[in-house]
């Protein structure tokens, strides 16, 4: 246990009215009386492990009718999404790094202690997320998730991690199914997950129209001018995986619109999230994050709008 809380002293004896308590409840927890600069307080500690929030409560009011002080719990660690819950139902809390004591107004945490997301995702990761937004569910089960994305589970493990690192998700489990929830509205989190967020094309080239493959999809403006009102551009713009291609087919400069095609290389298969000849729509967004041409912006934000 912790002695002190951010200059707070805290003082321990035993806390000898648990004989008074149902057995289940003895066996469960060590007892204590605290004194957290002066103020008296009982913690307990569970044994075991952490009972359900519904449980907790039940046995803190039984703790309580013997002995009317606010009951703390103490462990070394708790996940996120049971913290939130503790927060929620105002349960004072204490860890190796975290304190939440209502009972004297406060809220302490180690600013150290959750490591925030800083840089870029990488692509599994944007993957997860895209296959998340897809999915139109609040809640989704990581198991369900990965029917859909063609990487390892260690892979996964790590995108769900980088995932929680930008506190815009409650990563958690139910029994032994790890689950994703956003804390936003679809619309909400896509706009707070923009700067995470890469465009899918890692290179861009032209070729003549006839070396068109089933592995290329309508992409860029010539996708946005088929979801759209947006004038379709003289040149048509495909999307192709860099696995599915040789880039070496690709010439850099354009001589003639009515006879090559712009062609996209993406670092994921832009085929994924799509069944039909359109590259799906928020990685087309994504592709054209750096275009300023206002008639586009106007039409992203128009797409954006019902979701």
């Amino acid at each position: 246990m912790i002695d002190h809380i951010f200059g707070l002293s805290i003082r321990y004896e035993p806390w000898d009215k648990k004989s008074i308590l149902p057995l289940y409840i003895v066996s469960n927890y060590q007892f204590y009386t605290a004194y957290i600069e002066n103020i008296r307080c009982i913690v307990i500690i569970p044994t075991e492990e952490l009972p359900t929030l519904p449980s907790l409560k039940k046995q803190i009011q039984k703790i309580r009718v013997i002995d009317d002080v606010s009951v703390v719990l103490y462990s070394k660690t708790i996940s996120f999404y049971r913290r939130k819950s503790l927060l929620e139902n105002h349960i004072p809390f204490m860890t190796d790094k975290q304190v939440f004591l209502p009972f004297i107004g406060t809220l302490l945490v180690d600013e150290k202690e959750t490591e925030k997301m800083k840089d870029k995702f990488v692509y599994s990761t944007q993957l997860l997320f895209l296959a998340y937004m897809y999915n139109h569910e609040k809640k989704v089960y990581v198991s369900d998730l990965s029917k859909y994305l063609p990487f390892s589970a260690m892979t996964l493990s790590r995108a769900v991690k980088q995932l929680e690192m930008t506190d815009l998700f409650l990563v958690y489990k139910v029994g032994v199914n790890k689950v994703i929830e956003s804390k936003y509205s679809y619309k909400e989190l896509f706009e707070r997950i923009q700067r995470y967020l890469l465009t899918p094309v890692r290179h861009v080239g032209y070729m003549d129209q006839p070396l068109v493959t089933d592995h290329m999809i309508l992409a860029g403006e010539s996708a946005l001018s088929e979801m759209s009102m947006l004038n379709p551009s003289r040149i048509k713009i495909y999307a192709v995986y860099e696995k599915d291609f040789d880039k070496t087919q690709l010439i850099d400069e354009l001589i003639d619109p009515d006879v090559q095609v712009k062609v996209e290389i993406w670092a994921y298969d832009p085929q994924l999230f799509t069944h039909t000849n359109i590259a799906d729509t928020l990685s087309i967004i994504l592709s054209l994050k750096v275009n300023k041409d206002e008639r586009i912006e106007k039409i992203i934000e128009d797409i954006l709008k019902p979701l």
